[in-house]
């Protein structure tokens, strides 16, 4: 900060500075400079090219030999890749924007973006086990999705579809540590500490009663109690 001032300072000194050649100082040419400026384009030029490719059979472009993948909606179909330097935008022929990635360089051949997929896989969520996608996801996902019943995987997978699509795993899986701290949580509860999180409010304490709180009876489940009571009484059911 310190080098920054030192050097704002000088630009203002110099502001003052004759030209050494016109007799008038920097700050007076300037002024009478801009009475030539051109107005801006109202619009921001934007350095882009547009490509119009098929998608194979599933959902990846292929731009400059590099693979990026799109939705399975669009398999084998015509979409529009939008190229700058840094990103790579897909979008439908309708100018839809289907999803975006960064534009590869170098080694790297296949950029994937599993939120368009999500849904897909929801639909048959015994298979997630084989794609590519539980391998890459984090330890604790894969470990939760272990212990999940059909239709938690199916409400799980349509969640991270939705988390997944302004946010990374990074956030969704401190959400996930954080519910998992009293046991394997519900999607709910993965749900409602994302939602904690990204709008800053911490995770709230669990609620200490202020007074004891009695020791139940231990409650039996299931139909056996019945059948003693009969077999007791020697009654017929």
């Amino acid at each position: 900060m310190l080098v920054y001032n030192s050097l704002w300072e000088k630009c203002e000194r110099d502001w003052q500075r004759p030209h050494y050649q016109k007799g008038k100082t920097i700050a007076e040419l300037f002024e009478e400079e801009k009475e030539c400026f051109l107005q801006l384009p109202a619009k921001e030029y934007e350095c882009v090219r547009y490509e119009q490719v098929r998608a194979d059979k599933y959902g990846y472009i292929r731009v400059e030999n590099k693979l990026y993948s799109t939705s399975p909606r669009f398999a084998k179909q015509m979409v529009l890749a939008k190229i700058s330097y840094q990103e790579i935008e897909i979008l439908t022929e309708d100018y839809e924007l289907i999803v975006k990635h960064e534009r590869l360089y170098g080694t790297q051949q296949k950029s994937m973006k599993w939120q368009p997929y999500l849904i897909l896989m929801a639909k048959r969520p015994n298979a997630l086990k084989y794609t590519d996608f539980y391998e890459k996801m984090p330890s604790e996902w894969q470990d939760y999705f272990s212990h999940c019943t059909i239709q938690e995987k199916q409400k799980t997978l349509q969640l991270l579809a939705v988390l997944l699509k302004e946010h990374d795993f990074e956030i969704s899986t401190q959400a996930l540590r954080l519910a998992s701290q009293y046991g394997h949580p519900s999607v709910d509860s993965i749900k409602q500490v994302f939602y904690q999180l990204i709008n800053g409010r911490g995770i709230r304490e669990p609620i200490q009663p202020k007074i004891s709180v009695p020791t139940m009876p231990e409650a039996s489940r299931g139909l056996s109690h019945y059948d003693r009571f009969f077999e007791s009484t020697g009654g017929e059911r």
